[in-house]
């Protein structure tokens, strides 16, 4: 089976953004202006590179198991996902990019839990191993 376009780009998308997240993060004591913004957050600049580190370890899983099929890689999206989401309204000192966020996170789970990402994954819903061989 041929996997569908959307998740070869969300797959991608998960990689590239993922690696400038870890990249800008460690550069950002170049900026002042955006250290002033890391400030106003209610959690460490460590823990935000902590943060930053796991999220990119766990969205490289996600892509690389998309790109395989594998359907614990939706769920693990979803999971971590859903966490990100929470953890951005309460640190975001700008509610409106949670909000972006939000959105983007709701678009994403509406294609990987289509139907056509349940052929590619041999699984419906939330289960972590395929229906089928």
């Amino acid at each position: 089976m041929k996997r569908p376009l959307s998740l070869t780009i969300i797959a991608w998308v998960l990689i590239v953004f993922s690696l400038l997240g870890l990249a800008s993060i460690f550069m950002i004591g170049s900026n002042p202006e955006a250290m002033k913004m890391m400030e106003q957050m209610p959690v460490s600049l460590e823990f935000q590179k902590a943060w930053t580190v796991v999220g990119t370890i766990i969205n490289l899983a996600v892509a690389y198991g998309i790109l395989k099929g594998e359907p614990w890689s939706r769920v693990l999206y979803a999971v971590w996902g859903a966490i990100g989401v929470v953890a951005g309204f309460y640190i975001s000192p700008m509610k409106v990019m949670a909000m972006v966020g939000l959105i983007i996170f709701v678009v994403v789970c509406a294609f990987l839990f289509s139907n056509r990402a349940n052929e590619w994954f041999s699984a419906r819903g939330f289960a972590l191993k395929r229906e089928r061989s």
